[in-house]
Order: C-alpha cells, then sequence, then structure tokens
C-alpha cells in the first residue's frame, strides 16, 4: 500500500495530506486541505508507463516518508550533487509562461560579487563539489557574469550557464564566454518561429537562438545541453525535428532535456488546452525517434556508477550522474545512439531491454557499494582492489548487455586492434570511435518535471539531490532548498530578503516595464524558467 505523505494545496500552498490515485490509466496526486477541502492534480497520464519505472527500481510504496517538507527548517544533509544559483531576476525576454523575474516576483534581484564569493566559497567546501548552474531571470544580462564565473572557479566549483542564448548571438560575447571553459544549458523549444509566437510571445527571438548554436559550434571547446519547454499541443509535433537538430550540432551537444510545461505563471496570462505530464513528454520522444524502441528510465539509476566511478576518476561528480538515487517520480531519461545519419534508440544495439539493463545496474550497485564503501580511493593499493571490484561487477554486464556486432564496423578483435593501435598512435578515442564504431556518438535525453508545486510530494523531495543556494540573511549562513520548492514556496521571501540587505532597489509590483516585442528576449520556464 502506497504510504501517505505530505504536499502543497493547490489553492494556499499549505503543506496538507495526499495520497496517489490510479483512475482510468491515469495518477492523480490528491490532496485534503482541511481549510479548501480536496484537490488532485495530474501527475501522469499514462499510468502503466509510470509503474514500469517504479518496477525498474523495484520501489517499495509501503516505505515510510518522514520528510516533512518545512525545507527553510530541516537540517537533513542532501549532499546535492547540483547546485543552482540565481544570480539575477532580470531578463531580455518577457515570457508570458515565466515568474522568475522582476514582472512576476515585484523585485529587482542582482546581487553584488560579494554574495557570490560568500556562495561559492561554501559550495567549494562541499564534498563532493556538486555541479553548479548559474540561473535567472537570464544570466546574460549582467555585466559581471565574466567575473562571476572566475570567482567560482577560484573556489573550485564548476559552473554552467542556463541561458536563452540571445546574448550569445553575439559572436564576440559568445567567445569571450566561452573562452572561460563552461558548459551552456541553451534553451531552444523547438526549430519554428510559430513556436516562439505560442509559447513566448515573441516570434522574432528564433533566428537568434539557431545564431547561438551556430556561434557555440564555432567556439566552445565543451558539450553543452538543449533545454526544451514540451508542450502538448503546442511543439509535440517539433520534438522529432528537435532531435534531429541535437545530431546536426552533436559536436557540440550531447544532452537535451525535456522539461513539462507547468501552470506556474500568473492567471489569466497564458492558457494551455491540456496538461502536459512527464510520460507525456516520453511519448513525444518516442513518436520522433525513428524506428521507436525507445525506454525511458528513472534518470537515478545512472546513480548506481558513482561508487564505481570514484575508484577511476578524482572527480565523481558528472553531468551523467546528477540525478543520484532521488525516487523513481522523478527524472527520468533514455539515451539516443547515432548510426552516422541519426539518432536512434540504443535499444537497437542492445541484446536485452534498456529497461533490464537499468534494473541489473541498480541490483550491482546495490551490491558492490557496501564493499567499496569500505575502501579509500585515495590509497593506491585500494584504488586498485576498487577498480578490480568494480569492473568484475560491471564487465560481465557489458558483455551481456551490447551487441557488439551492431557496434563495431567489423569484426570485434579487428575493430579492438585498430582502436588499441590508433591510441598508440596518439589519435583521439572520440576520433577512433566515430571511424571504427556505428555507435559513434550519444544523447542523453531527460525529462526535468521541476519547480511544479502540484505535484511535489515528500516521498519525491525526501532524497532531493537538486537544490537552490543562497545566503540565509538571519544568520548569514549559506545554505540549500530541493529544487523543486524553490519556486513554489520559498524564492520570492528569501530573495527579497537579499536584495534588501544588498541594497538592490525594490520595485512594487505592477511597475515594471518590460522590453518591447521588438527586442528578442527570452525568459524562462521550468527549471527556473528559459526562453
Amino acid at each position: 500500500m502506497e504510504q501517505p505523505r505530505l504536499a502543497l494545496c493547490q489553492t494556499c500552498r499549505e503543506r496538507v495530506p495526499a495520497h496517489l490515485e490510479v483512475r482510468e490509466e491515469k495518477v492523480y496526486l490528491c490532496k485534503d486541505c482541511p481549510v479548501c477541502g480536496r484537490t488532485e492534480f495530474l501527475v501522469s497520464s499514462d499510468a502503466r508507463s509510470w509503474q514500469r519505472k517504479r518496477d525498474i527500481w523495484e520501489y517499495d510504496p509501503s516505505t515510510a516518508v518522514t520528510c516533512r517538507i518545512n525545507c527553510d527548517r530541516c537540517r537533513v544533509e542532501h549532499t546535492p550533487t547540483i547546485a543552482f544559483v540565481d544570480v539575477t531576476n532580470r531578463c531580455n525576454m518577457n515570457c508570458p509562461i515565466c515568474i522568475a523575474n522582476i514582472r512576476g516576483m515585484g523585485f529587482e534581484f542582482n546581487p553584488p560579487l560579494e554574495y557570490f564569493e560568500k556562495v561559492f566559497a561554501a559550495l567549494g567546501r562541499m564534498n563532493p563539489v556538486p555541479l553548479v548552474q548559474l540561473f535567472g531571470g537570464e544570466p546574460t544580462v549582467r555585466d559581471d557574469l565574466l567575473d562571476i564565473i572566475a570567482v567560482a572557479r577560484r573556489c573550485g566549483v564548476k559552473c554552467r550557464v542556463v541561458t536563452n542564448g540571445l546574448k550569445l548571438a553575439d559572436e564576440e560575447y559568445c567567445r569571450k564566454l566561452c573562452d572561460t571553459g563552461v558548459r551552456f544549458q541553451l534553451a531552444l523549444d523547438g526549430r519554428s518561429p510559430d513556436i516562439y509566437a505560442r509559447l513566448r510571445k515573441n516570434p522574432g527571438v528564433y533566428e537568434r537562438k539557431i545564431k547561438a548554436l551556430d556561434n557555440l559550434r564555432k567556439y566552445s571547446r565543451r558539450k553543452s545541453s538543449i533545454l526544451c519547454c514540451a508542450a502538448r499541443n503546442i511543439n509535440e509535433a517539433w520534438i522529432g525535428d528537435l532531435i534531429e537538430c541535437c545530431h546536426e550540432y552533436a559536436e557540440v551537444v550531447d544532452s537535451l532535456g525535456l522539461l513539462p510545461l507547468t501552470e506556474t505563471w500568473d492567471e489569466g496570462t497564458f492558457e494551455t488546452e491540456v496538461v502536459t505530464t512527464r510520460e507525456d513528454v516520453e511519448h513525444m520522444v518516442e513518436r520522433g525517434v525513428p524506428g521507436g524502441q525507445v525506454e525511458f528510465i528513472p534518470a537515478g539509476v545512472m546513480h548506481s556508477f558513482r561508487k564505481s566511478r570514484s575508484f577511476f576518476k578524482d572527480h565523481t561528480t558528472s553531468s551523467a550522474l546528477m540525478f543520484g538515487g532521488v525516487h523513481p517520480d522523478c527524472e527520468t531519461m533514455t539515451i539516443l545512439a547515432s548510426d552516422g545519419q541519426r539518432y536512434v534508440s540504443v535499444n537497437h544495439y542492445l541484446k536485452m531491454p534498456l529497461s533490464r539493463v537499468a534494473r541489473e545496474m541498480l541490483r550491482i550497485g546495490w551490491r558492490i557499494d557496501p564493499i567499496l564503501s569500505k575502501l579509500d580511493p585515495r590509497k593506491r593499493g585500494q584504488r586498485w582492489r576498487g577498480r578490480w571490484i568494480a569492473l568484475r561487477a560491471w564487465v560481465p554486464l557489458a558483455l551481456r548487455a551490447i551487441a557488439f556486432r551492431k557496434v563495431f564496423r567489423g569484426h570485434p578483435v579487428a575493430v579492438l586492434a585498430k582502436l588499441a593501435g590508433g591510441l598508440l598512435r596518439g589519435r583521439k578515442l572520440g576520433d577512433l570511435a566515430r571511424e571504427h564504431l556505428n555507435l559513434s556518438r550519444l544523447l542523453r535525453v531527460a525529462t526535468l518535471p521541476f519547480e511544479e508545486f502540484h505535484s511535489i510530494d515528500a516521498a519525491r523531495l525526501q532524497n532531493c539531490k537538486a537544490v537552490f543556494v543562497y545566503e540565509d540573511v538571519a544568520d548569514g549562513q549559506v545554505k540549500t532548498i530541493p529544487a523543486c520548492m524553490w519556486g513554489s514556496v520559498y524564492r520570492n521571501d528569501l530573495l527579497r530578503r537579499l536584495s534588501e540587505k544588498y541594497a538592490a532597489p525594490s520595485m512594487p509590483v505592477g511597475t515594471y516595464q518590460p522590453m518591447e516585442p521588438s527586442t528578442p528576449t527570452p525568459r524562462d520556464v521550468k527549471l527556473a524558467g528559459q526562453g
């Protein structure tokens, strides 16, 4: 039996008892507020797909949920793997679906460098140091963004810039930002001006976003991500083309994040005909990939590699392991593989379904992690012992799961010899892979249901690894709030206090005048809003 948990009332947003109900092949989060009465929200349009991910996870619904979702007072250490830092709520767009901006918040948040020095110093002391996303608003509207990145680097913090891409269309600006070595998460909802006319009320931004991609291909030394707000009846027919776009820009794009459009906007500013759930987005991808066979698995499955990876790499945090071991109802992912012409499901190169591979990965992690935890990867002897334990566990799964004759262009032994010879001659592994392997590039595709106050529940938050970081003005300490709770409950109040502390000008609600539509402008959606 599914254990009761807390959630947020859809009317007053108080913490109230809640439970999940499956009806007519759909899943609802039902809430019982003593003041507002019963409310419910559709969390999945496909109960079978929703349950399949729980089965992969071997999730026990009777597990007690202890989280009380009082995140500002909670002292549970989440050990985050990904941390978001709000750098401003200013933006060069005015999207109706975004409230993470001056118009939606009613005041300006644009703290000085002093604030980031404190925040990044605290992040740099975490173990492990999380990956950091510079968030907004639109980070590139800050004149000192390069200085903010430099401060992070001095503190040992790796940053990504979450951007709508408009300023990256400026070639010189893009070059300077790329020279810092940061990665980007570029908001791109599809390759059609009509999408932006409907979703952003600004069709003119499309060309600038494509120009930004071209500039990244020209100047970036790092792979970046595309972020797309996916909405039924708006851009669902363009998701397949967006995957083709990722293939065309594969030398600079290695992942695609899809955020289901969520009703976080002010009433009367934007309307949708239907709700878009995580499973809806997964089906968009399935329909958009040639050959089908697309399976989505809980993203936390990748966390099963975390302990093993620590014996091979000094830094155990990676973009593939961000959502480590959280909950099967959170982020989901799949892997697409290039056949040289297009992306197809990785299942075409496997001897068993991805879902089965994922389940075995979890079981291997559960089996060997307690053994590896007793070893210290910093000590040479124990490091090599840990490597042997990890390889002995993972290699047999790879041999059983991968269809090597489909992967290699030729007999496996001959191809391995060519790869080894090329490496000895100093050639890059990536170049050799594209030359000798059919599976030359991989694209991670993930659904990212962030900041959805309608569907937040304590079970998802209990082990959350994605947080927003802020300075608490009450005691000057740097603290964290789970990402899904940040915008829904805490962001406005905490950032207003920070604005007052750092003397940022406050602005009464309703006085902000956005830029004219003739000046292209994205603002964020979801995940903190991206345009």
